[in-house]
């Protein structure tokens, strides 16, 4: 789901994937980009990666039901095929994540690599969502910086809703829905006909957005660490996805066993919520000291299984709470550390790369909430804890449910302070028709963020979509050479 758990998709498809045909019996043609269009875009002198990519902008309006608004400008990069001797097969427009991931500087080469065996006859299309990288990067003073990886959970909120204000009427400009309808301006002033859509994590809601709104515009729809639109995966499944996680390590590295590893995690929870800690942590020659409690611990034990897999992670986690169950902190401490300088890094990176105000005004715009935006906070709040009380410990163990739900980036009370926003909602209904076309879905059976489950939802979505779960993958399954090569032959074979 959220937030920047794949940070351009855990590198993309970094492995690469073995080369394969590019052209299949039948194939049907889709038109790419005509040569007097792709002149008519400039070059991209600051693409060193990308050499051939052509760039361009369109301006659309900020609010479309509000035109008094104004604009806003969306930018793109189009990387042409390379075989102009036969026609082209058609347009891949990607989306890395987030909300709030630029699509082209941060994300680009990665996809291009990636897609290599694809595109000598289609065309790779990156376009930065509104609101970051080159598309009228959003930011706003609260959440400038990566001084929020270090609050507390309250104060991480409040944040969140100082951002809210501070963008004023502009909040309600950064719905899925307005993202879809860029691409479809970009798609138009380009003169395309149908696209090949791949989405990974965030972008798993993006594109079933777009499928829904403008389904004889697509091709194919792939989808790598999804999440359905109508569906919150970030209850009881994810737990669930941990535990599964856990032993699924342990059984392959034999260097722990799961049920003990759960047991020692569960004691040194119940510990940090009766007496908290604290640990010190220190960046960018600022020390911070921070509260080692139930929800910290919580947030670093959710982001082990929440990006690319890393096994020395998973084990630093699984030695650190048996170290606990004997009295030592000290590896617990360091484990949370150097997480949370992970998290700092990401979050310096700035809204040219990733906009945590973009992220937010998306979030909030679209997510699913147990309160109502009309009603006083200290109402929402009453709402949301009552919502939280119907929740079954025991169903998130070795957690609490209160912790594994508001853990960071995950929060499902990140918005309770966001100020009213009569717009907000999902991007459309449960039960709302998306078009009969080829769909994939990838999840990885690691993956606690947006689990298998959870793609098998988003898959539930489309009258015709294949389901698959890559082994030994995370978040998200595309960053393996078993993902990156299933996405390529899907795309290369599919007819419709």
């Amino acid at each position: 789901m959220k937030k920047y758990a794949v940070l351009a998709m855990s590198a993309l498809l970094a492995a690469g994937c073995a080369a394969a045909p590019t052209s299949a019996a039948g194939a049907q043609l889709t038109p790419t980009v005509s040569t007097a269009t792709l002149k008519a875009l400039v070059a991209c002198p600051d693409l060193p990666g990308l050499p051939t990519a052509r760039c361009g902008q369109i301006t659309v309006p900020r609010d479309r039901a509000q035109p008094a608004k104004g604009t806003i400008r969306v930018s793109f990069a189009l990387v042409p095929h390379t075989d102009t001797s036969r026609p082209g097969l058609g347009t891949i427009v990607p989306n890395p994540g987030g909300p709030g991931t630029s699509t082209i500087d941060l994300s680009g080469e990665l996809f291009a690599e990636a897609l290599t065996p694809l595109l000598d006859r289609r065309d790779l299309l990156l376009i930065d969502p509104r609101g970051v990288g080159r598309s009228s990067a959003l930011s706003c003073p609260a959440l400038n910086g990566p001084t929020r990886v270090f609050e507390p959970l309250a104060k991480q909120r409040q944040l969140i809703g100082e951002c809210g204000a501070q963008l004023g009427d502009t909040r309600s400009d950064y719905a899925t829905t307005a993202v879809a309808d860029d691409v479809d301006a970009v798609r138009a002033t380009l003169g395309l006909d149908r696209l090949d859509l791949l989405g990974i994590s965030y972008g798993t809601y993006l594109m079933p957005t777009y499928a829904q709104r403008f389904p004889e515009h697509v091709r194919t729809v792939s989808l790598a660490g999804a999440y359905a639109v109508n569906e919150d995966p970030t209850g009881a499944v994810g737990a669930a996805a941990f535990r599964r996680a856990i032993g699924l390590v342990c059984a392959r590295t034999k260097k722990c066993d799961g049920d003990e590893v759960l047991d020692d995690l569960a004691a040194l929870l119940k510990r940090l919520r009766a007496e908290p800690e604290s640990v010190d942590v220190r960046f960018t020659n600022k020390n911070h000291t921070i509260a080692l409690d139930e929800w910290q611990l919580t947030s670093v034990a959710g982001r082990v299984f929440s990006n690319k897999p890393d096994t020395g992670a998973t084990l630093a986690l699984v030695n650190a709470a048996a170290a606990a169950r004997h009295g030592d902190l000290g590896p617990v401490r360091e484990v949370v550390r150097t997480s949370l300088l992970a998290q700092a890094e990401i979050y310096s990176y700035g809204p040219l790369a990733l906009s945590d105000a973009q992220s937010w005004a998306t979030s909030c715009h679209d997510y699913p909430r147990a309160f109502d935006y009309a009603d006083p906070i200290a109402e929402r709040t009453g709402d949301y804890e009552a919502s939280l009380a119907k929740l079954d410990d025991a169903d998130f163990a070795p957690f609490s449910a209160r912790a594994w739900t508001t853990r960071a980036d995950y929060d499902t009370g990140a918005c309770l302070n966001w100020p009213e926003d009569a717009s907000a909602r999902p991007p459309f209904e449960v039960g709302a028709t998306l078009p009969d076309v080829p769909v994939l879905v990838l999840s990885g059976d690691l993956d606690a963020n947006t689990p298998s489950a959870s793609g098998r939802a988003a898959a539930a979505q489309f009258p015709r979509a294949t389901f698959r779960e890559i082994a030994g993958a995370g978040h998200t399954p595309a960053s393996t050479p078993q993902g990156a090569d299933a996405i390529v032959r899907f795309i290369r074979d599919a007819h419709r």
